[in-house]
């Protein structure tokens, strides 16, 4: 009976291990047991943003040895208002070099918020062509850290500037026209796309843009849901993959994604990629934000801004 639960739990974590691929979802304690590993930068996305780049607010309690990066100056194309889309070669290769990451560094990110951000920062590296088995998201965050008591600092970490420089940029990212011709025109029938927003502003219950509702021939399947909201660790492979198939999201089909900003559906590509391991996943980074402000464009359960009660 011992070897036999042995095995499940060996069994168990290999399936974890098999469907993670190639962006890693790691455990605390294995960051714990690295945090003196010259080779690893560690960096934090907070809700909150920082000021600057690398920089720390005072009195801020992280994880050692971290550096930070700002939602919003550094993760969002600064060209564009609000800055939603993903920042553009030249800012990602600006923002690598202030953090002190080079083309072979690994990073290890995380954040406050059900690993949101730091998802973020994770595909957008992927996207310009950073090696994926480089890069890792630390599983529940610091919420998770901070209940097992883990050690934390203050301070700032001193990084030396490199020179990063894109040398490709891999196609996982679409456009408002990719949607609206493969699946609202319906130019593509191997196509499922997902709406991992809150239910209450995929129905336009809570509007955030000009308008509310969703793109049409969405399904609506909440991606933090794939969190526990206590200590914001992932769920098993098996909750997870089971919560996308109830709504019919199969890795049989390619899989287009968007939230409201880019945020969510970051998080949401490195659970059905890397996590639940489906083949064909990408973004749609302009996300509800975009879509909703191009008045041309279709929405399904359409309500505006202003008419809301």
């Amino acid at each position: 009976m011992v070897l036999k639960i042995l095995f499940l739990v060996i069994a168990s974590f290999m399936v974890w291990a098999s469907a993670a691929g190639a962006i890693e979802v790691v455990e605390a304690e294995w960051l714990k047991n690295n945090l003196e590993n010259k080779n690893i930068i560690i960096v934090e996305v907070p809700e909150k943003a920082e000021p600057i780049a690398g920089e720390h607010k005072a009195g801020v309690m992280h994880i050692p040895g971290t550096v930070v990066a700002n939602r919003y100056l550094d993760l969002g194309n600064t060209s564009v208002v609000p800055p939603t889309l993903y920042p553009s070669k030249e800012q990602f290769e600006r923002l690598m070099s202030r953090l002190g990451i080079d083309e072979d560094t690994t990073v290890v990110a995380y954040d406050d918020k059900f690993g949101l951000f730091a998802s973020r920062l994770l595909v957008i590296m992927e996207y310009y062509g950073h090696d994926t088995n480089k890069l890792k998201l630390l599983n529940g965050g610091i919420v998770n850290w901070k209940k097992l008591g883990y050690p934390l600092f203050d301070g700032h970490r001193e990084v030396k500037r490199t020179s990063y420089k894109v040398e490709k940029a891999n196609p996982i990212l679409l456009t408002w026209s990719d949607i609206y011709r493969d699946v609202v025109r319906g130019g593509r029938h191997d196509v499922v796309l997902v709406d991992v927003r809150p239910a209450d502003e995929y129905s336009a219950k809570k509007i955030r843009s000009i308008r509310g509702g969703h793109i049409p021939k969405a399904i609506n399947v909440t991606g933090t849901d794939a969190n526990d909201k206590q200590t914001h660790m992932f769920k098993s492979v098996d909750e997870i993959k089971k919560m996308f198939e109830a709504k019919g999201i199969k890795g049989d089909k390619a899989i287009y994604e968007y939230c409201h900003s880019g945020d969510r559906s970051a998080h949401a590509y490195i659970i059905l990629k890397y996590i639940i391991g489906y083949k064909d996943v990408k973004v749609y980074d302009g996300s509800w934000i975009e879509w909703s402000t191009i008045l041309s464009l279709p929405a399904e359960g359409q309500v505006w801004y202003i008419e809301q009660k």
